[in-house]
């Protein structure tokens, strides 16, 4: 199996050894590079203990419980957290989808059915980190060092970042900001909604006005040049184009 080396953590509550296994073996051999860590649960009150203190971002859910409720323990969860359902049963699909879960799956699942919810879990965090700000370990802002000094700038504040030889330039609203790191090194510590659209540039997908083949406008009325390999990562993360 492939070794999980992803930053998510998942939390997989089924009574059914059966079950638990099959959702690890899913997550291991096609999500690898999204989950770090895989916890198991055989009931609600073990559920309870492990959200408490590891703070799962995604939870595979079995509904009927020996007598429990899977849902019961939604209220534990943090608002980022993603529930999954995996149920032999349907009858609780409405339910579901009032709890807004990503998706509702049936037993015994395929892998081409967790590769579809693969995308829709990539999608929801991406959607999350564009509307808080955030990076995957819950950082809003970049700390630089600029004259001296350790300078906050939130990273809605950035409009975009151009490559400057060995430095980038980090522009905002206000002011530019030249820092002694490349883009590629730069790129880690940025949420997952800016985008690599060129060599030269990094660019907030909320910042973007209009694009066409090779070129894309900011809110700000910037041009900024598109790549082709940047066009096909805005169109298949963000369905843009």
């Amino acid at each position: 199996m492939n070794a999980l080396n992803g930053s998510l953590c998942a939390l997989v509550l089924d009574d059914e050894k059966s079950g638990r296994d099959m959702v690890g073996y899913f997550i291991r051999e096609n999500a690898s590079e999204l989950f770090g860590q895989i916890y198991y649960a055989t009931d609600i009150a073990e559920a309870n203990q492990i959200i408490e203190e590891h703070l799962p971002d995604v939870v595979f859910l079995d509904i009927q419980l020996k007598g429990e409720l899977g849902f019961s323990l939604s209220s534990k969860l943090s608002t980022s957290s993603q529930i999954v359902v995996i149920s032999a049963y349907p009858e609780y699909a409405l339910q579901a989808i009032k709890m807004e879960v990503v998706d509702y799956l049936l037993k015994p699942i395929g892998e081409s059915d967790f590769l579809q919810l693969k995308q829709k879990i990539q999608k929801r965090i991406q959607q999350f980190h564009l509307s808080t700000g955030t990076t995957d370990n819950g950082k809003s802002s970049l700390v630089i060092r600029e004259s001296g000094m350790n300078v906050v700038v939130p990273f809605q504040d950035i409009e975009y970042v151009e490559a400057a030889g060995a430095y980038s330039k980090i522009i905002t609203g206000q002011k530019e900001h030249l820092i002694s790191k490349t883009l590629k090194v730069l790129s880690p510590s940025l949420p997952n909604h800016f985008v690599r659209v060129h060599r030269s540039f990094l660019v907030p997908v909320n910042q973007i006005a209009t694009f066409k083949s090779s070129q894309l406008c900011l809110k700000n009325g910037k041009q900024i040049a598109l790549s082709k390999t940047g066009k096909k990562v805005l169109q298949s993360s963000y369905g843009i184009g």
